[in-house]
């Protein structure tokens, strides 16, 4: 059995796709694994790329057959149940592991039966220029983490920083309803099986460039499925977590009410701004600004936002 399995998922790559693969065999690692990789009928030559590395390393590297475009989230959650390794790292095909990341997280999780996941930071960068844009890390600084600082803070660490145990993943994969955030559902999916280890260090490098494919799938479409997911929770723990969920539900209405304005359905946007103030009132002076500028000239609207200086 293998120790390792790097869950490997990539769309359109071919500029990146080679820097990831390098940087994954150069963490030395001393333990048996394997690369599972779901290349998700890139249209590119990220397949071909994948094909020369498959046959240097045919004994290491797995590439899943793709006769069609899955789609992101089906794609990840075939690439994880394909894995056959004791813990699972999750990779995205255009970032870059920095030195000595996946042995902390083994050692982390043999020394730690209690925690199901262990994370860490990331620096995100241009790729164009390489200059840093932000550091993806948590707001509290804590040993350790727990659902219920996932249900707070939404996804406060990158995909590409996690490794947890297959045996933590759910059996019956990715609900089919999402359409953007599986790793925020799946982290918390996993973190109901106990507590997520951290490591405080930069040992991932996140790629921003267009092609991204988060990058695509952000605003009403994530909204929409943080909502999804909220619900969920809410069936699961009926009362348990229902004054956690208060500001991520207010900061979905926000995003779709800003969606409904900008496509200058006047009536919903005027809805979901309410929706937010209600859920949430102290969340910002934001939504109320925007659900007053619903009746007003888009002139007043845009001297009133920059006043703000923020959405949220």
């Amino acid at each position: 059995m293998k120790k390792l399995s790097v869950a490997l998922t990539t769309y359109n790559h071919e500029k990146y796709i080679a820097a990831a693969l390098e940087s994954i065999f150069a963490q030395n690692l001393q333990v048996p694994f394997e690369i599972v990789i779901g290349n998700d009928c890139s249209t590119d030559k990220t397949g071909q790329i994948i094909e020369a590395y498959q046959q240097k390393y045919p004994d290491i590297i797995r590439n899943l057959p793709r006769n069609s475009n899955l789609g992101y989230v089906r794609n990840f959650d075939e690439t994880m149940q394909a894995c056959q390794g004791e813990y699972i790292a999750i990779f995205d095909g255009d970032d870059i592991m920095l030195p000595g990341k996946l042995n902390k997280q083994i050692e982390m999780l043999d020394r730690h039966p209690e925690y199901v996941m262990v994370g860490h930071n990331a620096r995100a960068f241009d790729s164009e220029t390489g200059k840093t844009i932000r550091y993806i890390k948590p707001r509290f600084k804590k040993p350790e983490y727990t659902i219920e600082d996932l249900i707070v803070e939404s996804s406060f660490f990158a995909n590409s920083s996690k490794v947890f145990r297959k045996s933590a993943y759910p059996k019956e994969g990715i609900d089919r309803n999402l359409y953007a955030i599986a790793d925020w559902y799946i982290t918390i999916e996993i973190a109901k099986k106990g507590k997520i280890g951290y490591i405080h260090e930069n040992l991932v490098e996140y790629r921003v460039h267009n092609q991204s494919i988060m990058q695509k799938i952000r605003g009403d479409k994530q909204a929409h499925d943080i909502l999804y997911i909220l619900d969920k929770l809410e069936k699961e723990f009926p009362g348990k977590y229902t004054h956690l969920f208060a500001r991520q539900k207010a900061y979905c209405y926000l995003i779709l009410g800003i969606q409904a304005d900008q496509e200058n359905n006047k009536q919903l946007a005027r809805k979901n701004f309410a929706e937010c103030i209600k859920l949430y009132p102290r969340y910002s002076v934001s939504p109320y600004i925007r659900w007053l500028l619903t009746f007003a000239p888009k002139s007043l609207f845009h001297f009133l936002l920059k006043q703000t200086g923020r959405t949220h």
